[in-house]
């Protein structure tokens, strides 16, 4: 395995990604695609990781064909080495030397969702402690009071992604029901580093034994997955793969102690997936110390930590992805070769959560994912600014208030259908080439898929938001088709079928049709802004011009005809009641031929 490491520092990086943006910008023209090649460079966080580098993690859009994306991998140069269907994501071995324009052609192609670069994470420093003799954290927590309640059930598994565990240790080995070495690919699932061992003591030790440690829960199993190579390092690639695994070794909690994992899509595609499935991803917050305007993703909880005073752990990351936190130093646990020590980190206070949602979920083993979410997030002991906040999210765990309201908590059938719109196409719309469809599901316990039928026959199916479609029209025949949507919440609610009919035309490249021309004049890509903002563009097509389509994110906010060779456009985007952060406007320009060409500026609002 090859690496890489930046050297670039990540206070160095913040203004200048403030401003301009990090990552790779595609205006690909003929294309309509957001910005794909390595937006997680965006995170200045991740930007500064080493990652490997001759391997690329690709995941496509629904209804790209199998044999396309073969040949395309084939002629840039690229290998093969690993399907990930869940997610749709596919690992390529590339030469090192063509790594980035290998890259971008692929991105160019309008097939792929995302490009990734296979990031690499380290577990936070472990400090040798080994005189530390209470368990300080137990009693913050509450524990005592939760188990007075439940100490865990025997059938709900944990797993531990992390070093691997230490399966001879007097207080975890009859808690660890099987495992899996991701790195080596067998089944010796052995701690390398110590990490692991740490992390799993904390959640479940085996406890009530007169000896040792204590686990947040008492009875719940351990599935340990070893993710790292000796030096407690691991991948992006490694890490999604073993989320998958666990999900289909039917654990119901998955703690995931490394980071920064905040915008690693890789990493939220599977814990999306795991969430899909009735699982929780709960993830340590990092140890850097610093501040990012990262969001996380809803699938998952992230951790930080706190001093036993309730104070922020002055290691501990910040921003709006911090969901809660729990205690980080100071935790005293198992360790690698049967003893006991303590240790700081938020590697740490994520076990401390992944026990207290695993206490809660033993109460109705029938609960989703969400409901045990809103059980730990709803009773937090509020820390800091009033409500969520991002230095301590919702606040400190608290066990018992955690536990007490999921035994409160009836399981009720969900019965609702999610709400479906389409973005793109429009009704009447004339699209040639690849086109890809956008449309926007929601439901109150979440969306399971999106399936996407051409004129009655099931195209693709999407499994995580935002929900995207290739639809490569020169399979079909030109003329009018019937282009319908079905969402399909958790529970199995099939919301009715949204429908559009459209026109497929021939290629403009076999008319000899060229792509639209289109220039962003202001705000510049990556500009601050706030208030009401004008986006000014130029456009020009030989073939003459139709219409100009905006969108926000993905949706359409604006639509109006244009003709002409050359014109200039604008939208007025109020932002008032748009979250602060970063947002992508998109500029869709239709063609006297019905050609489409799109173009994207990436906008941060204040």
């Amino acid at each position: 395995m090859k690496i890489v490491t930046h050297l670039r520092q990540w206070g160095m990086l913040c203004l200048a990604c403030a401003l301009s943006g990090c990552g790779t910008q595609l205006k690909t023209a003929g294309t309509t695609d957001e910005r794909v090649l390595f937006v997680e460079d965006a995170d200045p966080a991740l930007a500064a990781l080493p990652f490997v580098e001759d391997e690329l993690l690709i995941q496509h859009y629904p209804g790209a064909e199998g044999e396309v994306l073969a040949d395309l991998y084939s002629e840039v140069g690229a290998t093969v080495v690993e399907e990930l269907p869940e997610i749709e994501m596919t690992v390529l071995e590339v030469p090192q030397d063509r790594f980035q324009p290998i890259a971008e052609s692929l991105a160019e192609t309008g097939l792929i969702e995302s490009v990734q670069k296979s990031y690499l994470y380290e577990p936070g420093e472990i400090p040798d402690d080994p005189m530390f003799s209470q368990q300080t954290h137990l009693a913050q927590i509450r524990a005592a009071e939760a188990w007075d309640v439940t100490v865990g059930a025997e059938d709900l598994i944990i797993a531990i992604v992390d070093t691997g565990v230490d399966r001879d240790h007097p207080d975890l080995e009859d808690r660890i029901v099987g495992g899996w070495n991701m790195f080596d690919r067998d089944s010796d699932y052995s701690d390398v580093h110590g990490h692991g061992t740490l992390v799993a003591g904390v959640a479940a030790a085996v406890s009530d034994n007169g000896t040792g440690v204590a686990g947040v829960t008492w009875d719940c199993p351990l599935l340990a997955i070893r993710t790292t190579d000796e030096y407690g390092r691991s991948s992006s690639r490694k890490l999604a793969a073993a989320i998958l695994w666990a999900v289909a070794h039917d654990a119901r909690v998955i703690n995931v102690s490394f980071a920064p994992l905040w915008s690693d899509r890789v990493v939220r595609a599977a814990a999306q997936e795991a969430f899909n499935r009735g699982r929780l991803v709960v993830i340590s917050a990092g140890n850097g110390g610093g501040t990012t305007t990262a969001r996380g993703y809803k699938a998952a909880l992230f951790v930080g930590a706190v001093s036993s005073s309730d104070r922020i752990a002055s290691f501990s990351d910040r921003g709006p992805f911090v969901d809660l936190v729990a205690p980080g130093i100071g935790v005293r646990s198992t360790m690698l070769g049967g003893g006991y020590g303590a240790a700081n980190g938020t590697s740490f206070a994520a076990p401390i959560v992944s026990g207290v949602a695993a206490l809660a979920w033993s109460i109705n083993q029938d609960l989703r994912p969400v409901t045990i979410e809103s059980a730990v997030l709803d009773t937090c002991v509020d820390l800091g600014t009033t409500g969520k906040d991002n230095v301590y999210g919702h606040g400190a765990i608290d066990a018992a208030a955690a536990v007490g309201q999921a035994a409160e908590t009836s399981f009720v059938p969900d019965t609702t259908s999610p709400s479906l719109q389409i973005s793109r196409p429009a009704n009447g719309t004339i699209i040639s080439d690849r086109f890809t469809a956008w449309v926007t599901a929601t439901d109150q316990w979440g969306v399971a898929d999106v399936v996407l039928s051409i004129d009655g026959m099931p195209h693709a199916t999407d499994t995580r938001a935002p929900y995207r479609f290739v639809i490569n029209t020169a399979s079909f025949s030109a003329g009018s088709h019937e282009l319908s949507f079905v969402a399909t919440d958790l529970a199995g609610n099939a919301s009715q079928a949204k429908t559009v009919t459209v026109t497929f035309r021939r290629s403009l490249r076999s008319t000899g049709g060229s792509p639209s021309r289109i220039t962003f004049n202001s705000p510049s890509d990556g500009a601050v802004v706030s208030g009401n903002v004008s986006i000014r563009a130029s456009v020009s097509d030989s073939d003459g011009l139709a219409t100009a389509e905006w969108l926000v994110d993905g949706t359409t906010v604006f639509v109006s005809p244009i003709s002409g060779e050359s014109t200039g456009v604008s939208y007025v985007w109020r932002t008032a009641s748009t979250s602060s952060g970063r947002h992508t406007v998109t500029l869709i320009i239709t063609d006297a031929r019905g050609g489409q060409t799109s173009a994207q500026l990436d906008l941060i609002v204040q």
